[in-house]
């Protein structure tokens, strides 16, 4: 760890254990229970699965689980939410940055293994990978948490601020914003360039045409104020979902009571399935949206170069994550399990 990061991580712990200790967090019996969460209420990916979680919980329980929603990083900033919920300065958040410490909770990534279609049966299969693999566990138990449901988003797709890329042959050379270990990857299979920029950082970027375009799924592109730059669309090349993981303090989980526990499962399990259903509902809306918008969607069709270079970056995050420090056979069976799963939800 290098020495900036470390004292970032230092810092969020000390701040954490000083909300716990305030007594922020809903761990008193009748206490609301905090939820730490990046996306703004209005962002689809809470729409579709927070809300409507936290919302059967509290009438499955007849209101003896309630939640207070800090939305927006109103807790803390989405860099620290799992340090949040460690310490129990949360009760429960999105533990999207987790990239450190799970890098295998982001096999979802991996692109062209599933189309948008297959999101449910995707999210199943991701869902049951994250409940049985035991890295994965292991690595949770660890930082003092429970997973309480995921669910992978529809594909990452190539957006532009110039309409004339129209084709996969014209994405070859242009510079696309990309995060995270996987998506560069992919973005780079393509013929484009991967550019590594924050948000605050891609917007600016992408309006002075310093890149050209940038990679999101079909259902988060107007969550973004890149929508308004946005003049053409690629979808269809499939490169990779998102992982979405919300976890549970495992203290403040066996506080509750073993109805109230149980509730809570069936609800994460019910939120997996609802949460990728009401993404993939919204695809074809949110296209034609685009069009009315003006935007130009161009569908790529099969390409069997493409298809071949998206494959082998399986083979460059293994190596990557072997570089890292871990076993290549861990890395690799969970791949493998993956991929078996994803056959058993989709049917493919």
């Amino acid at each position: 760890m290098q020495p900036v990061r470390r004292i970032r991580s230092l810092a969020a712990a000390v701040c954490c254990l000083v909300l716990a200790a305030c007594g922020t967090t809903g761990t008193e019996p009748g206490d609301d229970l905090a939820v730490a969460d990046l996306y703004p209420p209005a962002h689809s990916i809470s729409q579709a699965g927070i809300q409507p979680f936290m919302k059967e919980v509290e009438k499955g329980s007849e209101g003896r689980v309630g939640f207070d929603y800090r939305s927006s990083e109103q807790l803390v900033s989405a860099e620290d939410n799992h340090w949040a919920v460690k310490s129990g300065a949360a009760s429960l958040g999105n533990i999207l940055y987790m990239d450190s410490q799970l890098p295998l909770l982001y096999v979802p990534q991996l692109p062209g293994l599933f189309e948008d279609r297959d999101v449910v049966g995707a999210s199943k299969a991701f869902w049951e990978y994250v409940r049985t693999n035991r890295q994965l566990q292991a690595t949770f138990k660890e930082w003092n948490m429970r997973p309480l449901f995921c669910f992978t988003t529809t594909n990452y797709q190539l957006q532009f601020s110039d309409r004339s890329v129209d084709s996969l042959d014209k994405v070859k050379g242009k510079q696309i914003r990309a995060a995270g270990s996987i998506l560069p990857h992919s973005i780079e299979a393509t013929g484009a360039v991967s550019t590594d920029l924050n948000a605050s950082e891609a917007y600016d970027a992408f309006n002075r045409g310093v890149v050209d375009g940038l990679s999101l799924s079909v259902t988060s592109m107007r969550d973004y104020s890149f929508y308004e730059l946005i003049k053409s669309a690629v979808i269809g090349v499939d490169l990779g979902g998102f992982p979405v993981c919300y976890g549970m303090n495992l203290d403040h989980w066996k506080s509750l009571g073993p109805e109230d526990r149980k509730v809570l499962e069936k609800a994460g399990d019910r939120a997996v399935e609802t949460s990728a259903r009401r993404l993939h509902g919204q695809v074809e809306s949110e296209i034609k949206q685009w069009r009315r918008d003006g935007i130009d969607v161009h569908t790529a069709g099969r390409d069997p170069e493409l298809e071949k270079n998206l494959a082998a970056v399986e083979g460059d995050w293994v190596d990557q994550l072997v570089g890292d420090g871990m076993e290549r056979k861990t890395v690799e069976g969970a791949v493998a399990q993956w991929k078996r799963l994803l056959a058993k939800h989709t049917g493919k």
